[in-house]
């Protein structure tokens, strides 16, 4: 009987332990994202290496303090990216100057960013960027390592590639929802983009078209904004997208070489002026984890290329 008092004071204090415990994790509210994407060609199913070849991006975002938001401020991030980008002709196997229709060069940078996304469903990112190309950038060993562990055929052609060249770029984007019908499984937002600085310099106009279950855009996978600096709950997503996008370039230098160079790389080009994608794609998310998927298409960087291009990407982020 004695053993029998002590013991239920400890099971009742046990219990209320794991249920407190267990209330805290479903109120828990994440502070953190982690973002992967990867960018390839090869999602198209066609087996080739061609221009924009492969991207790699990783992302960590955070919240900031909620009393540092404005009255009309809802929601503001910043986060900071790592990411390669690697861009060959029209094939990865070279073998003459000739046939390098497009620069081969890698761009390897980082960026950070700060997102603030308003009640009006509007938003405003400022980014910084450094960055590099040339054979600082490691492009030729990050492609002939992947190609070399899958078996593919033999790369050639990187002795044609870009001289090393640093800058440092600054970008503003603005966006903002235009409509939204009265079910809310169908709107229309619009955005814009200006680049200024040595490695790109160019501004860019889109709208977007969304289909399916949405949200708020200060609180959608779409424009990286499910984390949230209060603590408010975030309903599931799944929608498809399309969004035409025009792009004005005034300098580019994986086309270009080093705004600053004189001997730039054996081969270079003028970039088109005028550039369209068009982009295309879904997204899903739930509690802590998004899943997307989509594919651009877009005109000639170079008035001389070969061929248009495409590629496709695949990414997720997770919450914690």
């Amino acid at each position: 009987m004695i053993n029998s008092l002590y013991s239920r004071p400890k099971v009742y204090a046990v219990a209320v332990l794991f249920f407190v415990y267990t209330g805290g994790l479903a109120q828990h509210t994440p502070r953190s994202e982690f973002n992967f994407r990867n960018d390839n060609d090869l999602y198209l199913f066609n087996k080739q290496d061609q221009y924009y070849t492969n991207g790699v991006f990783f992302n960590i975002r955070k919240t900031v303090d909620s009393v540092s938001l404005s009255p009309n401020e809802v929601n503001r991030l910043w986060g900071i990216t790592i990411g390669q980008k690697i861009y060959n002709a029209y094939t990865a196997h070279i073998r003459y100057i000739e046939e390098v229709d497009r620069p081969i060069t890698a761009y390897l940078f980082l960026a950070v960013d700060i997102d603030r996304y308003f009640a009006n469903e509007s938003f405003v990112s400022l980014a910084g960027e450094v960055g590099t190309i040339g054979q600082r950038a490691f492009g030729r060993q990050l492609q002939e390592g992947i190609h070399n562990v899958l078996n593919l055929y033999e790369i050639a052609g990187w002795e044609y590639q870009l001289e090393n060249a640093f800058g440092i770029d600054a970008a503003v984007q603005y966006g903002r929802l235009l409509y939204r019908n009265a079910r809310q499984w169908f709107d229309l937002s619009a955005g814009a983009e200006a680049k200024l600085g040595l490695n790109h310099t160019g501004l860019s106009v889109a709208p977007t078209i969304r289909l399916g279950r949405l949200n708020p855009l200060h609180q959608s996978a779409y424009t990286s904004s499910r984390l949230q600096t209060k603590a408010k709950p975030v309903g599931d997503e799944l929608f498809f997208y399309y969004s035409p996008l025009l792009n004005f370039v005034g300098y580019n230098a994986t086309l270009q070489g080093g705004m600053f160079l004189r001997d730039k790389g054996p081969v270079t080009h003028d970039p088109a002026r005028l550039v369209w994608y068009n982009q295309f794609g879904v997204m899903y998310a739930r509690s802590a984890l998004t899943l997307r998927l989509h594919y651009i298409f877009y005109t000639k960087e170079v008035p001389g290329m070969f061929f248009r291009h495409r590629y496709g990407s695949v990414g997720m982020s997770y919450r914690f």
